[in-house]
């Protein structure tokens, strides 16, 4: 492990970055406690400071098992700390398969406590703002919690509502009304994030890149021809008809949280709920610009952060796997018992990425390997240390990073989204894991081994 952060706590390894900082995992050396920290970098983006005191305000607020707990925060001249839960289990884009998606009943299951977080934000007045796989994340019991409130804002407060005006979120995700630069109801462009986030899991795939009419894909969902194109062509019966009451581009039209929870699909049981009933119908209560369709696999590389506010412009995602806990203020994880080491058992919680592999090489010879592999698929990639390669796709709408973890006569390489979408993200980590399939170690990844052989590297 790294130098301490402070008493008794050290940093394990990043977890994720944004365009202001980086989220970081901190082990507590005496408790093996976990938290993470997400740290907003003031000295090279000092404006930054009021965009994140306001995430800290709102987020402190919250308590929900379906939310990230907040734990705390410490400010110093050029770094604003942010203390959250750790959620082992990652993100919940890690769990799509691209263009397949997941098992309905998980879809469920996880779309169930995405909206019962949903709700909870909305009565206490809180739009959330950037819905997306990304910015969800699993426990270590696979259960979901909504993170990343840098773009949340107040729309109720006292009793008075207001509408929101500015267009922020990111593209794929976002409602139609919130690009239409008038004032917007706050409720019902969460929920339209909502239902993409459902197509995503249910599809593997997004079904545009941008709910505009110049979209193809958009336009087409609009006519009665949607049923025969991809996305829509992979949803059974009551999902697909869930699916359009939520992706109604009239907002007023569009389902509620107590409509999308009176849905047949939304309360059908875990043991049918995996029965698909083919083929699909079209019902009349649909709305007067009756949306249909999206495109066979997301254009999505990289969705910038839309918005019109200073200094947003350029938000990714910076929650990766963990949320954490305020370390520095919180007495309950300063333990005085004294542990020398961090046990595998508490390590092998911490790390649940699926975009990884082991090649049966020295890491001079994996990284050598790699950057090959790299270049005959046509990406740009530089070697920032011995351990850490940046990669980006030739649209460099996508950049991912991949560090080279010494174990045991193997060397682990280790994925990390940096930017962009994280459904291509997964296309792109398995183009590159199907090219060196050669020479990946068909053996289980016992991770805790790359812990017991070597400190943990800065991934």
């Amino acid at each position: 492990m790294s130098a301490e952060f402070v008493e008794g706590w050290s940093i394990a390894q990043t977890l994720g970055e944004g365009t202001f900082g980086e989220v970081k995992l901190l082990i507590n050396r005496n408790t093996n406690s976990t938290v993470a920290m997400k740290v907003i970098d003031l000295k090279n983006y000092p404006d930054a400071i009021s965009m994140v005191k306001k995430e800290a305000t709102i987020h402190c607020r919250l308590k929900h098992p379906s939310i990230i707990k907040y734990f705390g925060q410490r400010y110093s001249k050029d770094n604003f700390y942010i203390f959250l839960e750790y959620a082992s289990g990652g993100e919940l884009f890690d769990r799509i398969e691209p263009d397949v998606g997941m098992p309905q009943s998980d879809a469920q299951k996880l779309f169930k406590e995405l909206i019962d977080g949903v709700d909870y934000l909305h009565n206490n007045g809180i739009a959330h703002r950037d819905l997306k796989p990304e910015n969800l994340l699993l426990d270590e019991h696979g259960n979901l919690k909504i993170s990343d409130f840098g773009l949340a804002t107040m729309f109720m407060c006292n009793g008075k509502r207001r509408k929101l005006e500015n267009s922020c979120g990111t593209r794929p995700y976002l409602a139609p009304e919130v690009l239409s630069h008038c004032p917007y109801q706050a409720e019902p462009s969460d929920l339209w994030s909502c239902g993409i986030i459902l197509v995503s899991m249910l599809a593997g795939e997004l079904p545009w890149e941008t709910p505009s009419d110049d979209e193809v894909e958009y336009k087409i969902w609009k006519t009665t021809d949607y049923a025969n194109h991809s996305p829509w062509c992979k949803l059974d019966t009551l999902a697909l008809s869930l699916v359009r009451k939520i992706l109604i581009p009239t907002p007023s039209r569009r389902y509620d949280i107590s409509k999308i929870c009176s849905h047949r699909w939304f309360k059908k049981s875990k043991s049918n709920v995996d029965k698909f009933n083919m083929p699909k119908y079209c019902d009349n209560d649909f709305d007067e610009a009756r949306p249909c369709y999206s495109q066979p696999a997301p254009a999505a590389n990289s969705y910038p952060t839309v918005s019109i506010l200073p200094n947003e412009s350029e938000i990714y995602s910076f929650s990766q796997p963990t949320q954490v806990e305020d370390l520095l203020l919180s007495s309950q994880l300063l333990s005085s018992q004294p542990v020398t080491t961090v046990t595998n058992n508490s390590i092998q919680k911490l790390v649940r990425r699926m975009t990884r592999f082991i090649v049966v090489l020295s890491p001079e010879e994996a990284i050598a390997k790699l950057s090959q592999f790299l270049d005959n698929l046509g990406y740009t990639w530089k070697i920032n240390s011995s351990s850490l390669v940046t990669i980006i796709t030739a649209d460099q709408r996508l950049v991912f990073k991949s560090n080279i973890i010494p174990m045991q006569n193997q060397t682990l390489i280790d994925f990390r989204l940096s930017r962009g979408c994280g459904l291509e993200f997964k296309r792109h980590f398995v183009a590159i894991k199907n090219s060196m399939s050669k020479i990946i170690s068909k053996g289980p990844l016992m991770w805790p081994v790359a812990i017991a052989t070597n400190s943990v590297p800065y991934i």
